[in-house]
C-alpha cells in the first residue's frame, strides 16, 4: 500500500477500513490526469513510457465508486508493461482512445454524486474522518464493544458534518453502555431496563466504602447530567459541546478500562474455578 499512500497524499483520504474518497484536490487532478493520458496515447510510442500514465488511475481500485476504472487501468498498465512489440500499435492506441473517452464520461457522471462538506469543528477534520480509531489507542479500541465502537465512529461523522446533537447522543449512548458493563462485571447482574441514573446509583452502592469508590463514577454522573440535557426536546447541542463530550468520553474510556478489565478478569477466573 506504499504506492497508494504516496499517490493519495492530498488526493484521496481514507473514509473507513476499506475504501478511500476523493478530496477536493483529488477531483481537480482527475482532469489533469485524463489530459495527460490523452496526450500520452497520441504521442508516446514506447509501451513502458505510455504505461506510466496509467499509474494514477490504478489506485482508483481503492476509491469508493471508482473501483472498476482502477481495475481496468491496472489491466492496461500491465499489458503495456509486458508489451512484446517495441512500439504501441495503432490498433492498441485506438482502443485506448475509446477507453479514455468512456472514462471521461463515466468519471463526470460519478463526480456529480459527490458533495462538498466544509467542516466547522475545532478538531482536525482528518481525525474525524478516520473515526474513533484516530482518538484512541488500539488497546482502548479493543476494549470497546462493537456497538460502542459504532456509536463513537458515527459520532465523529456527525461532528464532521455539523450534526452536533446527534453526535452527543451517540457519544453518550456509548458511555452508558460502558457504565452498564462496569456494573455487570462488578455485581454479575444485568440491568438492561434500568435508567442511566438507576444503574449509576446501584454502581455507587456496589462500592459502599466511599474511599474505595473509583473517581470515574463521579465522571459518569456528570455525563448523565449532560445526557439529560441532550435528551430534552428543546435542547440543541453546539459543535463545541459535542467535541467536548467526545474528548471527555475518550478520556473516561482510558480511565475506566483498567477497572472494568480487572473486574472482567476476576469474573472469568471465578467462573473457571467454579467449573473445577
Amino acid at each position: 500500500m506504499t504506492r497508494l499512500r504516496f499517490w493519495g497524499e492530498g488526493r484521496i483520504i481514507r473514509m473507513n477500513d476499506k475504501k478511500y474518497n476523493f478530496t477536493v484536490l483529488g477531483i481537480y487532478l482527475i482532469g489533469y490526469d485524463l489530459e495527460r493520458l490523452e496526450w500520452a496515447i497520441n504521442t508516446q510510442h514506447i509501451p513502458n513510457q505510455l504505461a506510466t500514465f496509467f499509474e494514477p488511475f490504478r489506485s482508483y481500485e481503492e476509491v469508493h465508486s471508482f473501483e472498476d476504472i482502477g481495475s481496468e487501468a491496472k489491466t492496461h498498465h500491465d499489458m503495456l508493461s509486458n508489451y512484446t512489440e517495441p512500439t504501441v500499435s495503432e490498433e492498441t492506441r485506438n482502443s485506448l482512445r475509446g477507453m479514455k473517452t468512456r472514462w471521461d464520461a463515466v468519471i463526470r457522471e460519478r463526480l456529480q454524486n459527490l458533495y462538498l462538506v466544509t467542516p466547522q469543528s475545532k478538531i482536525d477534520p482528518k481525525k474525524l474522518i478516520g473515526g474513533i480509531k484516530e482518538f484512541l489507542s488500539e488497546e482502548l479500541i479493543s476494549f470497546l464493544k462493537k456497538i460502542e465502537l459504532t456509536d463513537l465512529t458515527e459520532a465523529t461523522s456527525c461532528i464532521l458534518v455539523g450534526s452536533a446533537t446527534a453526535a452527543e447522543h451517540m457519544i453518550l449512548r456509548a458511555a452508558e453502555s460502558i457504565l452498564r458493563r462496569w456494573y455487570y462485571y462488578k455485581t454479575d447482574i444485568k440491568l438492561e431496563y434500568k435508567t442511566w441514573g438507576a444503574v449509576l446509583r446501584k454502581l455507587s452502592e456496589a462500592y459502599p466504602n466511599e474511599a474505595d469508590r473509583p473517581q470515574e463514577i463521579a465522571y459518569l454522573g456528570h455525563l448523565k447530567l449532560r445526557r439529560d440535557e441532550v435528551a430534552h426536546p428543546d435542547r440543541i447541542s453546539t459543535l463545541t459541546e459535542a467535541e467536548s463530550t467526545l474528548l471527555t468520553v475518550c478520556s473516561l474510556i482510558e480511565r475506566v478500562k483498567p477497572v472494568v478489565t480487572s473486574l472482567a478478569s476476576k469474573k472469568m477466573s471465578k467462573g473457571k474455578a467454579t467449573k473445577k
